[in-house]
């Protein structure tokens, strides 16, 4: 009996040996140090996000009638819009701004209108009062020269001195005469002057108020045509909707985009963007579509970097176009893009875990047998988990994941994280 329980307890901890040796096998077998170098293909891209968009489209604006910079008017917001991505029939409503700052200066110029109507309307009154009694005060002495001319002709039957007393108050008549004609004409140009800079002035506020009244009734925004409605984007990359503020300078409201040519509108950090080229071909996954992949070719590359709020450092919009569109493909839809940069077939792959970097070299740690050794390499290609090698290291050689402490110096660093 104590010789089946002794049995029984031994391999009850030969099994327990056990477990723990599978357990510790599997949470360190010998692949996560070493690696057998086989041949593959290799791609090294540059992924980046994108949303999808048609190469062609119709803007949809703010209209003209308030953009006049005459109005005062340079910011406006959208107090209604329809939903983002809704099919629309020409004409239909998407969108109404905010009329109330518009209602307002409108009001205020009709004010400042009255006020210039009455000015008018004084100005035109004194000016006939004026001009009236300068029409009389002519007429009363174009009658007194008459009466003057009346006197020197008959002066003549006089003394000398009388004939030249009577001539000389008949040259003063005419001088009075020219002279307050020539005081009604002056006063008469200043008055018309006067009249026509008010009239010039309602004209102003007249023609002003009429802009008001377009832009009022241009603050409902219509579709220009059929199309799907995709809203714009502010400066900050925000899309446009209730409550949002859209202004002059950045008139852009939405796009009817035209889907039968699909393009993936991308950004690519400074740091990438030397590495890609017009004509790279792009291997697109659409997130809302997994089950499809889709081909492009990267058509434009901006020749300026700008701020963007997913980076922290200057990104280069980037336009890739599809090879194909689809039925499903709807605007908006966000798109994984990798640009494939360089593609290698049948090659020498090394893990990035394998290669070091060591005095500015890259290394490799061979395992033969027992004995390892150091040995440099040049990567002609790599991505994030494998490189290309084509010199030095064969087929089959084992390569360690792991820089062996004998050959570790301060610098040394694993190439994959440089």
């Amino acid at each position: 009996m104590l010789t089946n329980k002794k049995y029984i307890a031994g391999i009850a901890v030969v099994a327990v040996i056990g477990l723990v040796i599978f357990i510790l096998l599997r949470i360190k077998p010998e692949n996560d140090k070493n690696y057998k170098v086989k041949r593959g293909n290799l791609e090294v891209v540059v992924n980046c996000k994108g949303e999808v968009k048609g190469e062609k489209y119709t803007e949809i604006n703010l209209p003209e009638e308030v953009r006049d910079q005459q109005l005062r008017i340079y910011q406006l917001k959208i107090v209604d819009v329809i939903l983002e991505g809704k099919s629309v029939k020409k004409g239909d409503y998407i969108a109404k701004l905010d009329d109330s700052q518009i209602a307002t200066l409108m009001r205020n110029n009709m004010q400042e209108k009255e006020k210039f109507d009455a000015d008018l309307r004084n100005a035109v009154l004194d000016s006939a009062v004026n001009l009236s009694g300068k029409r009389e005060a002519i007429n009363n002495a174009k009658l007194d020269l008459e009466y003057l001319k009346i006197d020197l002709e008959q002066s003549k039957y006089e003394s000398e001195a009388y004939q030249r007393k009577t001539q000389m108050r008949y040259q003063k008549a005419e001088i009075e005469v020219d002279k307050i004609r020539r005081d009604y004409l002056l006063d008469r140009n200043r008055l018309k002057i006067q009249v026509g800079r008010y009239e010039e002035r309602v004209a102003e506020f007249k023609d002003r108020i009429a802009k008001y009244q377009m832009a009022l009734a241009a603050t409902t925004i219509r579709t220009p045509e059929d199309g799907i409605v995709m809203f714009a984007k502010d400066w900050s990359g925000k899309t446009y909707g209730k409550d949002s503020d859209i202004n002059i300078w950045r008139p852009l409201i939405a796009t009817l985009p035209d889907m039968s040519v699909a393009i993936s509108e991308t950004y690519i950090r400074e740091i990438d963007i030397a590495k890609v080229g017009v004509g790279d071909s792009v291997r697109i996954t659409i997130d809302a579509l997994p089950d499809k992949i889709f081909w492009g070719k990267v058509i434009n590359i901006a020749t300026i970097g700008e701020d963007h709020k997913d980076f922290d450092m200057k990104a280069f919009k980037v336009l890739i176009r599809f090879e194909r569109s689809d039925k499903d493909m709807k605007p908006g839809m966000s798109a994984n893009n990798d640009i494939i940069i360089a593609s290698y077939q049948d090659k020498l792959l090394l893990p990035m875990k394998a290669v070091f970097a060591k005095n500015g070299k890259q290394i490799v740690y061979l395992k033969h047998g027992g004995n390892i050794t150091e040995q440099e390499i040049e990567l002609v290609g790599e991505n994030e988990e494998f490189g290309v090698v084509e010199k030095v290291i064969q087929e089959g050689d084992v390569v360690l994941l792991y820089q062996p402490d004998e050959f570790k110096t301060t610098t040394a660093t694993v190439a994959a994280k440089e």
